[in-house]
Order: structure tokens, then sequence, then C-alpha cells
């Protein structure tokens, strides 16, 4: 018989014998069948579906047959780790837990699917592919997003699976980007330093235009994300217009943005926008249009945005730091210093415009 064949058979022996409830049945009588059904499933990839073996691990679990069917089941899955929906994934966390769905145990699918086991024993093949990479990445970030609506999530549990796919390849952030901006939402009370940590997770450069567009109007992100997001957007715009050559300047716009995240004060400080100016100067020398004089007119209203939003995020930390100077000093050299300053900003804000 082919492997096909004996898979389905076993499946569908699983599905008459093994009750969907195993609560109050014979524990050691479903141990053993979850045991030989285990040992006997083909090892051929396509035999039965991650969906099955999912299932297989999950009563293995609750069922405590041990670590040598749960390690089999594990190594089985990670063959199949590319077909696994979300819906597999969502499995429900221990009672012992106060959050729903059992996060730990699909860190571990994953870490299979790229790891050796400890024993040294090689479950993998000599490669992955770049299309299992990015199809078991893609499933991740969906999951994360259904996961982080769960408001007793622990932010440290996202972040470690979330780190755990991001050296996978990629083409987008669009979905981890989805996923952060579910956990800001459901978790309004996290401190700003955690902000910056899960952050850390999505390449703003990475984000498509959709993307884009939506982060610089949500107020959940920190301000140096937003910022970035704006940068890496007028230079994706100029280049792709025949602005000329610009990778050179993403890294230096990404290296300056990233520099004020080494202290929490950094990501709301005027620093932030004071290490871009240039950076925005450069970009515009030579003659260089905006981006909203550069694309096209189907894009003209999302460019213009991105050009006030700018503007608007500089004029507002010029006034947080002509208030702070204010606040800080009551001498009259201290007040001629602040309209000086008020005269810069406004300045700067015109060159801006």
């Amino acid at each position: 018989m082919s492997s096909e064949a004996i898979g389905e058979a076993l499946k569908a022996y699983v599905d008459r014998r093994l009750p969907g409830n195993i609560q109050g049945s014979d524990p050691e009588k479903y141990r053993y069948l979850v045991d030989m059904i285990t040992w006997l499933l083909p090892k051929e990839k396509n035999s039965v579906s991650c969906s099955f073996l999912i299932r297989l691990l999950q009563t293995s679990i609750a069922l405590e047959c041990g670590q040598t069917v749960s390690s089999e089941l594990k190594r089985r899955i990670r063959l199949h780790m590319e077909d696994a929906t979300v819906g597999d994934l969502l499995i429900r966390a221990p009672d012992s837990e106060n959050f729903k769905f059992d996060i730990d145990l699909v860190h571990d699918l994953v870490e299979n699917f790229m790891l050796q086991q400890k024993s040294g024993q090689d479950i993998f093949p000599a490669f992955v592919s770049d299309d299992s990479e990015i199809k078991v990445a893609r499933v991740i970030d969906r999951y994360l997003a259904e996961v982080a609506r769960d408001p007793n999530l622990p932010l440290s549990k996202f972040i470690n699976l979330a780190e755990l796919v991001s050296g996978f390849s990629r083409p987008s952030h669009d979905g981890i980007y989805r996923a952060i901006d579910m956990y800001l939402k459901e978790h309004p009370g996290i401190t700003k330093s955690e902000r910056k940590k899960i952050c850390r997770l999505m390449d703003c450069r990475k984000l498509s235009a959709e993307a884009c567009m939506h982060a610089v109007q949500n107020e959940r992100l920190p301000l140096r994300v937003v910022v970035q997001v704006l940068f890496f957007e007028q230079v994706r715009a100029t280049s792709s217009s025949g602005g000329g050559s610009t990778p050179d300047l993403t890294r230096s716009v990404y290296a300056s943005t990233s520099a004020t995240s080494n202290t929490e004060d950094g990501w709301d400080a005027v620093a932030t926008a004071k290490a871009l100016k240039g950076e925005l100067a450069t970009l515009r020398l030579n003659g260089t249009k905006t981006i909203a004089e550069k694309v096209d007119g189907s894009k003209m209203k999302g460019s213009i945005m991105y050009k006030k939003m700018f503007t608007k995020l500089w004029s507002n930390k010029d006034r947080q730091s002509e208030n702070n100077s204010s606040d800080t000093s009551e001498s009259p050299s201290s007040s001629n210093a602040g309209e000086t300053k008020s005269t810069s900003s406004r300045s700067r804000r015109h060159s801006l415009s």
C-alpha cells in the first residue's frame, strides 16, 4: 500500500477510536493508542497532514504520553510545518496558565523547524528552502496577530516567538507590523521601554505602501518608528521615480534613527527629528523634488500626507522643546534664549515646508 493510503487509514482509525474530549476516559488505554499510532505513521513526508500530527501531539501532551512520543511527533511536524495553518497552531494553553493559547508549544515547533535535536540526531534535510521559510514566517505572523488579542499574553512570550522567525526569508514585514499593532492595541498599559522592544521586531524598510500609510497615522507607535517610516517611504518614492541611487542615504537614515533608541528618553526626544533633518536636506539637494512632486496622481494625496505628517511631528517637538526650556528657567536671559530658540524653530519649520 502507498504511504498516503496507510496514513489515511490511521487517521480514520483515530477519528473513530480517539474521542475529542479525553477527560474522564481511560487514560492508559488512550496512551497506548496514541503511542501505537505514532510509531505506525509512515516516514514519507506527505503521508499525513500537519493538522493531524498537531492533533496527535496535543492529545499526547494531555495524556502525558511521555517525552519520547512528544519528540517523535514534533520531529514529524517539522517536515510539514510549512503546511500548518493558524487554526492548527491555536492550541489551548494548560489550565495552570492564565493566557489562552500555548505559545510555548508553537515556539518549540518552530524551533524544531530550525534546529537539530539536542541529542545530535539530524532530523532535517540538507537545507530549508526560502519558500518554506516564507510560508512559516507568514503563518507565524498571522498566529501572533491572533494570540495578541489575549490581554493576558506576556510580552516576553510574544517577542520570543517573533524573534525566532526574524531571520527567516520574508519579502515584507506587513504581517509582523499587523501583529505588533494588535498587541499594542490590546495592551495599552505597557511601558515605553516595552513598546521600544516590540517595535524592534519590525523592519520599516520592508513595509508596503499601504502599511506605511497606516503606520504614519498610528498613534500607538513611538515617534522614532513613525519618522523611520516617513523617511524610508520618501527614499523609496524618490528612487523609484528616477531620483537617483539612494542606498547610502537609506543606511544613513536608518543609522540616525536607530541611534536615538539607545536610551528610553531617545524615543520621543527632539533629538530624533534633529538627527534626521540633515538627511532630509541631503535628499533634496541638487534639485531633487519632494515626494509629492515625484509620484503619480493616484498617490498624490498620500504623498502630501507624508510631508505634512513629518512637518507636524517636527513642529510638535519644537513646541515641546520650547516648553521644556521655559519650564526649567525663569530668568530674563533664559526667556531671551527661549525666544531665540523659537525663532530658530520657526526657521527650521519654514525650511521643511
